[in-house]
């Protein structure tokens, strides 16, 4: 019985080192539902705040909830608004490149939203996220302009 025990957690503390949650966050709800689309984020969500609040579970680092590098959470939110980024990217203008520009401490927003718009068809010649966001860091204006891009 303990051995089974033992592997039980040793399985859980491997999984929840895995950031495997969608919409909702971390917390329990992550932990039951994870990343599966749709409606369910609702009661994740539910459950990461009523059964077990997801404050405790990040100020503990328990639940799936950890720190995640700027890297991590620069290629999850392109990720995420990919369609709107292109979009904005287009435009020059829009919330999600203010997103990115703010992650990533940037000081000079005019002149980087418009380096973007002219260099758009070199940003996203690929779809592929992470090759979108090598793309995005290794542009000039986003280099001399924004300071947190590691």
């Amino acid at each position: 019985m303990l051995k089974k025990l033992v592997i039980l957690v040793a399985l859980v503390s491997i999984k929840s080192m895995a950031a495997n949650y969608g919409m909702a966050g971390c917390g329990l709800g992550a932990l039951v539902f994870q990343d599966q689309p749709g409606k369910i984020q609702i009661l994740a969500a539910t459950i990461n705040n009523i059964v077990s609040p997801q404050t405790s579970a990040i100020t503990s680092g328990t639940s799936n909830c950890f720190e995640e590098s700027r890297s991590e959470v620069s290629i999850r939110y392109i990720e995420s608004n990919k369609v709107a980024l292109k979009e904005d990217v287009a435009r020059g203008t829009g919330e999600t490149i203010d997103g990115l520009m703010t992650l990533w401490n940037c000081s000079d927003k005019s002149s980087v939203t418009q380096d973007l718009k002219r260099n758009y068809n070199s940003i996203f010649k690929s779809n592929e996220t992470l090759q979108i966001m090598n793309d995005l860091k290794s542009n000039s204006e986003i280099q001399k302009s924004c300071n947190s891009l590691t």
